[in-house]
């Protein structure tokens, strides 16, 4: 009778523990990836302009160290992957905690129309889990996808008159006639 309960005891907890939020964790798990932030896309931005002509500005923050190699590629309207150069600043004032890793380059003369740009990082680290023995390195990838649209049209559209205006303009209207009126008679 104390194994049945204690079997329907555990049995009862097992299927409590992740409902309650509670997760078990593998002992030989691997170590946090090396990207602190996500990938941040500054321009283009969701929006439209009246360029064909933009620059992509993408940042990403890592862990420092020089045992991290990161790399950036785009991927504009699903064409093949193009390497961004990168340069990389050390906001901490030391190489050892992190990496602000910046991707600048113009890109291509662009259509009118939707596009879309894919940024995808890559950060290769070292395997440090003692309990596992391969691979070497292990690579983390991130990927981030912006929506935007080119329109060059430069014709001026005539500002459509405000209708609240018009009771305002219609009263000081009258009240002018009125006055008038009667500063005739």
């Amino acid at each position: 009778m104390k194994r049945t309960a204690s079997a329907l005891l555990l049995a009862l907890a097992l299927l409590i523990l992740p409902v309650a939020g509670l997760q078990f964790v593998k002992a030989d798990s691997q170590p946090v990836a090396p990207v602190l932030s996500g990938i941040n896309i500054v321009s283009p931005s969701n929006s439209t302009y009246k360029s064909n002509l933009l620059t992509l500005n993408v940042n990403v923050t890592t862990l420092g160290g020089s045992n991290i190699k990161t790399s950036m590629n785009y991927s504009l309207d699903g064409t093949s992957n193009q390497t961004i150069p990168l340069t990389i600043e050390y906001p901490a004032g030391n190489s050892f905690t992190m990496a602000l890793h910046i991707g600048l380059l113009d890109l291509p003369t662009l259509n009118e129309g939707s596009h879309n740009i894919t940024v995808y990082v890559a950060c290769e680290y070292p395997n440090n889990n003692r309990f596992v023995n391969e691979p070497d390195t292990i690579t983390a990838f991130y990927n981030s996808t912006v929506y935007f649209t080119i329109n060059t049209n430069t014709e001026q559209q005539i500002p459509e008159f405000p209708s609240w205006i018009i009771l305002p303009l219609f009263i000081t209207a009258t009240l002018v006639i009125i006055i008038y009126k009667k500063k005739l008679v």
